[in-house]
């Protein structure tokens, strides 16, 4: 099965971020674009085995084919994730936006399980370096929140609802979910003008209703796998 990918990599082609917007949530990572893209493998592969395991009905991909879509180089420290790629401003169907809001819950799952099993207290940090647990899951719901304000306008509630995730410590499951009810409630309820609708904005790279979702399942399962690695 052949899979575009979309690169984001700084000076060197060092330090290179990849997306797979076929297989929306899909990222990898690598020091090099080379190492970037052979980790692409594994990373489908990752990605298509979560899907499945909550039912999703998946083709074999074998034998992956990786394809090179379109790589951003620039001269300076990139914060992956920022490109908005040639797919993003694709429109969103309907059913589309169905299908990636039920992967989203699958993906919040698999991130709070991975949370309650880790073996230090969800509020300490790892002696390697890095978030707590707890600071991860604050993190992820600060982004999502992000990423709609700045593609469907403010939605009213942020402040609150990520101060009592935080203000929870080593107990923040409810404020967790109530957090993500609003979210959920209002990407459910998106227009079919907001779907299409480019957002330009002055000096910074237009938003899509595509590029919202790629990004918060992209980001999450980053986390996801981050907090797997501890275990």
């Amino acid at each position: 099965m052949r899979f575009d990918l979309y690169l984001e990599s700084g000076p060197q082609h060092k330090r290179t971020w990849v997306s797979v917007p076929g297989l929306p949530g899909t990222v990898a990572f690598g020091p090099t674009s080379e190492q970037a893209i052979e980790n692409t493998r594994a990373a489908i592969s990752d990605r298509i085995d979560f899907l499945r395991r909550h039912g999703d009905d998946q083709p074999n991909p074998e034998p992956i084919e990786l394809h090179v879509a379109e790589h951003v180089i620039e001269r300076k420290v990139l914060g992956f994730g920022q490109q908005v790629f040639a797919t993003d401003r694709e429109p969103l169907t309907a059913e589309e936006t169905a299908r990636q809001l039920q992967w989203s819950e699958w993906s919040r799952q698999e991130l709070v399980a991975a949370a309650r099993a880790q073996h230090l207290t969800l509020t300490e940090p790892p002696a390697t370096g890095g978030r707590s647990a707890a600071a991860i899951l604050s993190h992820v719901a600060g982004a999502e929140w992000a990423y709609i304000n700045s593609t469907l306008g403010t939605l009213p509630g942020a402040s609150a609802a990520l101060a009592a995730i935080e203000g929870s410590g080593a107990d923040p499951w409810a404020a967790l979910a109530a957090e993500r009810d609003v979210v959920m409630s209002r990407l459910r309820a998106m227009t079919p003008e907001e779907r299409t609708r480019l957002v330009e904005r002055e000096g910074k790279p237009p938003r899509t209703a595509r590029r919202m979702l790629r990004r918060m399942l992209e980001h999450e399962w980053e986390h996801v796998l981050e907090l797997r690695a501890r275990l």
